[in-house]
């Protein structure tokens, strides 16, 4: 028992991400899950370039250090291009350096489609979404002015949602493996 208290001490993850959206809603899952967490500086609204540009430093990181608990979760808008483009671009720059696209044991990829404030939205209750639709606007005018940090981490924990926001499913699924890699 000791030495399991020990390893949850020690578990860590570094979360990439576009802008401050992504870190309001995925810092606080990932302490809940996670010891300590790490978000890699970026400017206020960094975007999807932002990641790319530093993804395979922070790759690189994490499988430098494979007797350590250490992850790595990416989370990067669909926007316009959508989920596949964004994920092909990610596993792009993975296997540039080195990274074999079934072996990202210490990876995980968010890429909420449209945007984050879709996922934000759906976790707060509404229902009547897609990941076609911008709901930006919506989410910051009607949701998250009565939102405290962190509120929608026990709903991330708890919701099925693989019919209508997929993108949401494959990155709850993502975070889900990540934690176990270093719980066994």
């Amino acid at each position: 028992m000791l030495a399991g208290r020990s390893v949850q001490k020690k578990l860590r993850c570094l979360l990439l991400c576009e802008d401050a959206e992504h870190e309001w809603l995925f810092r606080p899952i990932l302490n809940h899950l996670f010891h300590r967490v790490r978000v890699e500086p970026r400017r206020p609204n960094g975007g999807f370039t932002f990641v790319l540009a530093r993804l395979a430093d922070a790759a690189k990181y994490v499988r430098q250090r494979p007797q350590e608990a250490v992850g790595l979760l990416v989370v990067m808008d669909g926007d316009e291009v959508g989920f596949q483009k964004r994920l092909d671009a990610i596993h792009e720059v993975l296997r540039e350096v080195g990274f074999d696209r079934q072996r990202l044991d210490k990876i995980a990829i968010c890429i909420p489609c449209r945007n984050v404030e879709t996922w934000e939205l759906w976790l707060s209750g509404a229902r009547d979404l897609d990941e076609q639709n911008n709901y930006k606007n919506r989410f910051h005018r009607d949701v998250r002015p009565h939102l405290r940090r962190g509120e929608l981490t026990e709903a991330w924990l708890a919701l099925e949602e693989s019919l209508r926001l997929p993108a949401l499913a494959h990155g709850r699924e993502q975070i889900r493996h990540l934690h176990r890699q270093f719980r066994s």
